[in-house]
C-alpha cells in the first residue's frame, strides 16, 4: 500500500475527490496538490510520519518561520514537543529533475530556517534526490562534514548510542576519518571471526590442504593471507552498500569492475607485507603454532600489526576518491 493510500486510510491527510487539493492532519493545512512541489512535499509529510515515526501532532507543514524582521514558510517542521514550541527538523522541499543550482539552493533555505528556529537537522528533498545535515551552530556554513546518512527517528536520541555518537562526535567531525575507521572495523570484526574459524577448524583444513596439494609445504601463511583476502572483500561489500561514503563505489561502465578490484587490492596490500616482510617464516610453521597458548595469535598478532598500514591506506584511498569524484564533478 502506498503511502498515500495509508495516509487516507489513518486519517493523516484528505485528498478532494477532484485530486485539486489537499489537507494535512491533524492541523488542518490545505494546499494545491497539483503543484508538483506539493507531491514532494506530501510524500515526506507522509515518510516523517510511517517511516521515521514521528507523531503527526508534531509534524507541521508551510510552518510559519521569523526571520528577522520578515515572515517566510519552511515546508515541514518537525517538532520535539507535542505542543511544537521546540523545532527539531526542517525539510525544504523542491520538485523533481531540479538543476545542482537549485537543490543547493534549497539546502541553503533549509539552514536559514534552522538558523531561526533552533532546528537541530536538515533534511532538503526533491523526491528522487536527498541530503541531510546536522546543524552545527559553531559552523552554520558548513555543509560537507556535517552530511549523515538520514536525519533521526523517532525517539532515536534517547538510545544510548545515539547519545553517545552525539556527546562524541565532534572527534570525528572529519568524513574521511570516520569513514576510515569504520572501513577499519569491519577489516577488524571479519578478520577476528574468520581467524576464529581458522583455529576451530585448523586439523581439517591442514589435512584438506596435504590432500589437495600433496607436493606443497603449506604453513599458516597461507590460510593468514586467506583470511586476510576474504576480510577484505567483505569490508569492501560493506563499504559498496552501507557506509556513508558509498556514492564513492557507484563507478558506472567499463570502470566499475578496474575500480572495485583496485580497491580490493589497496585494502589487501597491507597485510600482505606484513606476512611477507616483517614477520620471520618460523612464525608461520605448525611447531609454532601448536606452541602458542593462543593459536589464534598467529593470525591476529600480524594483522595488529598491518592496522597503522591499513588504516593509512584506506584514508588514502578514501580521499582520493572522494577528490576525483569533486575534481570530475567541477569539469563536467
Amino acid at each position: 500500500m502506498s503511502l498515500i493510500k495509508k495516509g487516507i486510510r489513518d486519517r493523516f491527510i484528505i485528498l478532494d475527490e477532484s485530486k485539486n487539493t489537499i489537507t494535512y492532519l491533524p492541523h488542518v493545512k490545505t494546499r494545491r496538490y497539483s503543484n508538483p512541489e506539493e507531491k514532494v512535499q506530501l510524500n515526506t509529510f507522509l515518510s516523517l510520519i510511517y517511516d521515521y515515526r514521528y507523531p503527526p501532532e508534531r509534524v507541521k507543514v508551510s510552518e510559519e518561520v521569523k526571520i528577522g524582521s520578515s515572515s517566510r514558510e519552511a515546508d515541514v517542521v518537525v517538532f520535539k514537543d507535542d505542543d511544537c514550541k521546540d523545532p527539531y527538523i526542517v525539510v525544504e522541499c523542491k520538485k523533481e529533475n531540479i538543476s545542482d543550482k537549485v537543490f543547493d539552493g534549497a539546502v541553503d533555505q533549509g539552514f536559514s530556517y534552522a538558523a531561526a528556529t533552533n532546528a537541530e537537522f536538515v533534511w532538503a528533498t526533491s523526491g528522487d534526490r536527498d541530503a541531510y545535515y546536522e546543524v552545527w551552530d559553531e559552523l552554520i556554513h558548513e555543509r560537507d562534514k556535517n552530511q549523515l546518512d538520514r536525519i533521526p527517528k523517532f525517539k532515536e536520541e534517547n538510545t544510548f548510542f545515539y547519545r553517545l555518537k552525539r556527546r562524541f562526535g565532534k572527534w570525528f567531525r572529519h568524513p574521511i576519518l570516520s569513514d576510515t575507521l569504520l572501513f577499519g572495523l569491519i577489516i577488524t570484526i571479519s578478520t577476528v571471526g574468520l581467524s576464529q574459524v581458522a583455529v576451530v577448524y585448523h586439523d581439517t583444513v591442514m589435512q584438506q590442504l596435504a590432500a589437495t596439494f600433496p607436493k606443497q609445504d603449506f604453513d599458516h601463511k597461507v590460510i593468514f593471507q586467506a583470511i586476510s583476502v576474504i576480510a577484505s572483500i567483505l569490508s569492501l561489500l560493506f563499504g559498496m552498500m552501507f557506509m556513508r561514503s558509498h556514492k564513492l563505489f557507484q563507478v558506472r561502465g567499463n570502470k566499475k569492475r578496474l575500480s572495485y578490484t583496485l580497491i580490493g587490492i589497496i585494502l589487501f596490500a597491507p597485510v600482505w607485507l606484513v606476512s611477507e616482510r616483517l614477520l620471520k617464516d618460523s612464525w608461520w610453521k605448525e611447531y609454532s603454532y601448536q606452541g602458542r597458548d593462543l593459536p589464534i595469535l598467529t593470525y591476529l598478532w600480524p594483522y595488529i600489526q598491518s592496522i597503522p598500514f591499513i588504516l593509512a591506506a584506506i584514508y588514502v584511498l578514501i580521499w582520493v576518491l572522494r577528490w576525483s569524484r569533486k575534481h570530475f564533478a567541477k569539469q563536467s
